[in-house]
């Protein structure tokens, strides 16, 4: 591994006259302070930043909160030019599910973010500082994976290329990773998306950006179509074929669109592969740039009007090294087989050949992220010598997004600051994880890029071979479902991955789900005997996850449901946990299921309340995989039915159906009372939880919030009134630490986040000013013995009682069952709020309806929900063939 000893323009002098290289640096910056015109383009500094995808969007492309905070970081920081990451045009050409996409769902939320790019970068540089902000359309052809896995649309077989690993040397003999069988994509198909192209182009200006660049570069579609040589018709073979697609592209932009709309291109001038398959190489000698065609491609661009170009080179997951130079390799990747400061000369000689052939066109440099603080001085010098209009910062913007406003106010760069080119931000994209910098952003992406390593068979493998394959394994005794976990372990090891997967499944139908949010740390891993003699527990759930992953994406989780069905209906009441798991093995039974839900979504809860920060996508996931293929006739769906006095379980099962299930959660919110329903500023945990995750319908930014309760609801609420921006948060709980029902790891995770605890302390009123809240009355608390809940009871001093101001409340005390659930489910008993199920089994007291989850234990975890409800289906099997 080359090591990065530069401090000093000096030392780079140093460093350039022992490697041979003639690269330049000035003591000098200001001239990076200059505007810069492109057609009718005013930038108002030279310095850029350039597209760095962070995989952040929704699936119906729109910005997310990592997006929009990434984006206002980088127009606060300070450069003339922000170029906006990769956008797909269609669906289908996504590089990953959340990738962004330009569409008409998806225009409000991309215009809402130009717009606050625009106010906070007036409000950091200036109310006269305005950065022209471009649209990158794309569509990712070979590198496609719209729905997480690969599938690929290609426009020639690449033998260097179709094995996809990285390799620092072209061997066309590796194993392709595409079939043979893969059609190449049709002059037809390439035809329409010129039309595809267009539109997103007209929701791009739609939405307020400046200009639109028609991306060209990484290997991607389009840069694939300038190599593609051996290609028939009228996209491949002579130059005009190759190029035709872009320049169709441009001019059918302009032609619709006008010619007052800016079109713009990142693109890539040399791919460094070996000829027929690489554009811009020597035909005898890959390693050598041949910048021929591209000058001829950029020459009929200029004539169309095309005043702004960034240029890069090579494929980031081919030959990453060519176009960013590193110090550090990501997984499985090759070590740099250069001095990085040869990547960069390369690249800037490589810039400036362009710059110097076309002076009216404003051309965007690349590769300096490496030089770290010499950024600016390399990038002043190559301004003042004409090889460049503008300094582009990628990676650099990753980890220093203002680099540019202290390139501008301050004359220099901060080495505390600076990427180190370690390349954590490309392993969380490989990861499939939303991407930014691990060292200088460690908060946020710390932990995906963990949970990121946590997702990779080797490295899981190589800490899952501490298992010690106890014979009384005490972490499968403190699994609530049971699942035989060294077994599964042991089968993933040992390379049997479908194994493995069937062994937990056998006892968890949802195993995905249960990774994300069962509380491992005091279940499995916590029982886990290397946690207690070894160097700590093995990674259970995440080999878990990773399985389940697997077994999704491959299909081989589906429901295996029989061809000949048994003609029997069951009514499933609830589409939570509990309810899902039970019509899971109804099905497999060969019954079939009707499910009634209030909601108009799978999961319950889950789905409606669970922060999705801690759950990721596994249940929509999970249940799509699980759930596919289930034929109509076998599985109904009543979603949108919220049961009441007169839509109840007498209703239901007068339908004619042959059993019931239960799987109803806890509806209803226990309040503080003292009229807090009523009050402006006080909210039930569930009702604000749910709104939360609905954008723009919680405003706490800014303002002071208390939440009332320990568990996990109010871990979760007081993690969430956070990320919304309030100022402060408190969280006010009348036991002591020990006594918190909260899972540690959320607990530890609302600490981190900064949430104050005031434990010992009893809310015990509200004050209020015309309706509105103002404040909450607390007094202490010292605890007394134990309860029926085996805590030690809380006493409270009164006569010590004061306000705390407060602007917001979320009391998240506890959930218990509807005031309605007896004239809901009529003939079913309960007993301390609870259903009532016979000794040792999930019978009810009404004959052929059977329950499970929290109606039935209360608030539980949802591994505890899918057992029961696996446990009932059995139960309703075996009563089914009395």
């Amino acid at each position: 591994m080359w090591e990065f000893r530069l401090s000093s323009v000096e030392d780079l002098k140093e460093l350039n006259s022992r490697l041979g290289l003639d690269i330049d640096a000035a003591d000098d910056v200001s001239i990076l302070r200059e505007p810069v015109e492109a057609g009718g383009l005013f930038i108002p500094n030279s310095l850029a930043v350039h597209p760095m995808e962070g995989c952040d969007g929704d699936s119906e492309g729109r910005p997310g909160k990592l997006t929009l905070r990434r984006y206002e970081r980088f127009a606060a920081g300070g450069a003339g030019l922000i170029w906006a990451e990769a956008t797909a045009v269609v669906p289908e050409g996504r590089a990953n599910p959340r990738q962004l996409w330009l569409n008409e769902r998806s225009k409000e939320g991309l215009a809402a973010m130009a717009e606050r790019m625009r106010r906070v970068a007036a409000e950091s540089m200036g109310p006269g500082h305005r950065p022209v902000v471009v649209m990158q359309l794309t569509h990712s052809g070979r590198y496609s994976k719209p729905e997480g896995t690969s599938q690929p649309i290609i426009a020639q077989r690449d033998p260097y290329r179709d094995p996809l690993a990285p390799e620092a040397v072209p061997n066309p003999k590796r194993k392709s990773r595409i079939p043979e069988s893969q059609r190449l994509v049709t002059d037809e198909y390439l035809d329409g998306l010129v039309d595809n192209y267009v539109e997103a182009a007209r929701t791009a200006f739609d939405a307020g950006f400046d200009a639109v660049d028609v991306k060209s570069c990484h290997g991607y579609l389009i840069n694939e179509l300038f190599a593609c040589h051996q290609r028939q018709g009228k996209y491949g073979g002579s130059f005009e074929n190759r190029v035709r697609f872009l320049l169709d592209v441009v001019d059918r932009i302009h032609g619709e669109l006008g010619a007052d709309k800016a079109v713009v291109t990142r693109l890539g001038i040399y791919d460094a592969i070996p000829y027929p398959y690489g554009w811009g190489v020597d035909r005898e000698d890959y390693r050598k740039a041949d910048l021929s065609e591209p000058i001829k491609l950029i020459g009929l661009l200029r004539q169309r009007g095309v005043k702004l170009i960034n240029v890069t080179v090579a494929n980031p997951y081919y030959n990453p090294h060519v176009g960013r130079p590193f110090n550090e390799a990501i997984a499985g990747g090759y070590e740099e087989p250069e001095h990085p400061l040869a990547g960069v000369a390369r690249l800037i000689k490589l810039t400036g050949e362009v710059q110097r052939a076309f002076e009216d066109v404003a051309i965007v440099g690349t590769g300096y992220s490496w030089l770290r603080s010499l950024l600016a001085n390399v990038g002043a010098a190559n301004k003042s010598n004409g090889l460049v209009s503008l300094v582009g910062a990628g990676r650099m913007a990753f980890a220093y997004p203002d680099f540019a406003k202290d390139i501008l106010t301050k004359g220099r760069m901060f080495a505390r600051k600076v990427c180190i080119s370690c390349s954590g931000c490309t392993q969380i994209m490989r990861d499939g994880g939303t991407a930014g910098c691990v060292v200088r952003d460690n908060e946020v992406y710390g932990p995906i890029f963990e949970r990121g390593r946590m997702g990779d068979r080797e490295n899981l493998a190589r800490l899952a071979s501490a298992c010690r394959k106890c014979q009384e394994p005490t972490c499968q005794l403190a699994c609530p479902a049971g699942v035989d976990i060294p077994k599964f372990i042991g089968l993933f090891l040992d390379g049997q991955e479908r194994a493995a997967y069937e062994v937990l499944r056998a006892s968890n139908i949802f195993p995905e789900i249960c990774a994300w949010l069962c509380p491992v740390e005091q279940q499995c891993e916590g029982g886990c005997l290397q946690g207690f003699i070894g160097d700590g527990p093995v990674p259970i759930a995440e080999i878990q996850m990773y399985l389940s992953v697997q077994a999704n994406k491959q299909g081989y989780s589906k429901l295996r449901i029989p061809a000949n069905g048994t003609g029997k209906r069951i009514a499933v009441i609830g589409a939570g946990p509990a309810g899902l798991a039970c019509a899971a093995g109804l099905l497999e039974a060969g019954h079939c299921v009707t499910i009634f839900d209030k909601s108009r979504e799978f999961g319950g809860m889950i789905e409606s309340v669970i922060p999705a920060e801690r759950q990721s996508e596994s249940l929509k996931n999970e249940i799509a995989a699980i759930f596919r293929d289930v034929p109509g006739d076998r599985m109904s769906l009543r979603l949108g039915s919220a049961l009441n006095g007169r839509f109840n379980l007498d209703t239901i099962m007068a339908e004619g159906f042959d059993a019931g299930f239960v799987g109803m959660g806890l509806s209803e919110s226990v309040s503080l009372g003292d009229g807090g329903g009523d009050i402006e500023g006080v909210w039930e945990a569930l009702e604000f939880l749910s709104a939360a995750r609905r954008p723009g319908k919680v405003d706490v930014a800014g303002k002071c919030v208390a939440v009332i309760g320990g568990g996990n609801t109010a871990m979760d609420a007081a993690v969430t009134a956070k990320e919304l921006g309030a100022r402060d948060v408190y969280l006010i709980y009348r036991r002591s630490f020990k006594e918190m029902p909260a899972f540690n790891a959320e607990r530890d995770r609302a600490m981190a986040m900064g949430v104050h605890f005031l434990i010992l302390t009893q809310p015990i009123g509200y004050e209020c000013a015309k309706g509105r809240l103002r404040a909450v009355k607390v007094c202490p608390t010292r605890l007394r013995e134990a309860d029926s809940s085996g805590r030690r009871r809380p006493e409270a001093i009164k006569s010590s009682a004061y306000s705390l101001d407060m602007e917001v409340v979320v009391e998240a005390i506890g959930q218990e069952v509807s005031g309605q659930i007896a004239s809901i489910l009529p003939g079913v008993e309960f007993r301390d709020g609870l259903i009532q199920t016979q000794a040792g089994r999930l019978a009810t007291s009404r004959a052929g309806v059977f329950a499970g989850g929290d109606l039935v234990n209360g608030a539980s975890t949802v591994v505890s929900a899918v057992s029961d409800g696996m446990r009932a289906a059995k139960e309703i099997d075996e009563f089914l063939k009395q």
